[in-house]
């Protein structure tokens, strides 16, 4: 039960967090996001709690709740960086923002995004083991697909990476496999856990194809009128709801791993 309590906090605190967010955010709206992500923290220990006092629990079982729990840890810590850097932005510090060469922030939450997804696909790994030659296997699905995402990016829409487009690649790939792995994990054991790990792991992906068009599109597409502007509120909120969704899932998962 406390476990939906805090998923119910969260939807709130999600929505008050949507009200204030917009294309330069603010400290309160940082500090609505902190709280948001601290609920699916939060969401996701107490599944920890329950499933550990309701459930034999053995080692393997264990370190992958543990994984997911740090997966989740990571995602907080990326949230925070990501949101501080479109604030930054607005402040004019240039060291933090994109427009220059070092960009701390940026950097240092999809490091952080991404220690996370390798904490997910440890959890997939351990708990009821599978072949690791399926973990090759979503590798090379993961790269092939991003490939084709990253010639449609570039090609069809124009986007421009600049120095992250080597990052943006890798963190695709982990994202990516992240998905294939959970399409065998689920195909070799269909349980609820697996299927909100599967949900969680497509919607992480939509979140940040969004985000993607929102920090790299070409220089007209941010002059554009209305929601298909990288920076309008459509694209600030459905990049929210996806990526929160997933963090929410995941959490959720834990309590019937």
């Amino acid at each position: 039960m406390v476990p939906y309590i805090f998923l119910g906090l969260g939807a709130v605190s999600l929505g008050m967090f949507l009200f204030k967010r917009d294309k330069k955010s603010s400290i309160v709206a940082i500090a609505l996001k902190a709280l948001t992500s601290l609920f699916f923290l939060l969401t996701a220990l107490f599944s920890l709690y329950e499933n550990i006092g309701n459930n034999p629990m053995d080692n393997s079982k264990l370190l992958a709740l543990i994984f997911m729990i740090l997966g989740l840890i990571f995602g907080m810590v990326g949230d925070i960086l990501l949101d501080f850097k479109i604030y930054f932005k607005t402040l004019n510090m240039r060291f933090l923002c994109l427009e220059n060469d070092y960009d701390i922030l940026m950097i240092t939450g999809m490091s952080s995004f991404g220690i996370g997804h390798i904490f997910y696909i440890l959890a997939l790994m351990v708990y009821t083991p599978i072949e690791w030659i399926y973990l090759i296997f979503s590798t090379l699905g993961a790269t092939l697909f991003m490939s084709f995402i990253f010639i449609i990016s570039i090609k069809v829409m124009k986007m421009d990476f600049r120095k992250f487009f080597i990052p943006s690649i890798l963190y695709g790939i982990l994202l990516a496999s992240f998905v294939f792995l959970s399409i065998f994990k689920i195909s070799f054991s269909y349980t609820k856990a697996n299927l909100f790990i599967l949900i969680g792991s497509i919607l992480f992906i939509v979140s940040d194809l969004i985000l993607s068009i929102t920090y790299f599109s070409k220089k007209e597409d941010y002059e554009k009128k209305g929601f298909m502007n990288p920076e309008s509120r459509f694209m600030i909120i459905m990049n929210h709801i996806t990526y929160y969704a997933a963090q929410f899932l995941i959490a959720i998962a834990i309590l019937f791993l």
